[in-house]
């Protein structure tokens, strides 16, 4: 994997169009990974908010290592 100077350093080579399209595309990937963020926050605030009881891990693991053998 390229490190970050490698791809800045790419990032300057390509034309101002091209340049323009892969920042677009950062922009956009930016943005999403927000939204599943915030997505995922969400959830875990319901799920934390509901009613009832617990269950411990190692019991859903154990279940779920059952189902899928």
């Amino acid at each position: 994997m390229s490190s970050l100077a490698d791809a800045v350093n790419k990032l300057g080579n390509l034309s101002p169009d091209r340049a323009k399209k892969v920042l677009s595309l950062i922009d956009d990937l930016a943005e999403l990974e927000a939204l599943e963020l915030e997505a995922d926050l969400a959830a875990a605030r319901k799920s934390l908010a509901e009613a009832g009881e617990d269950i411990p891990w190692d019991h859903v693991k154990k279940e779920l290592d059952a189902k899928f053998r």
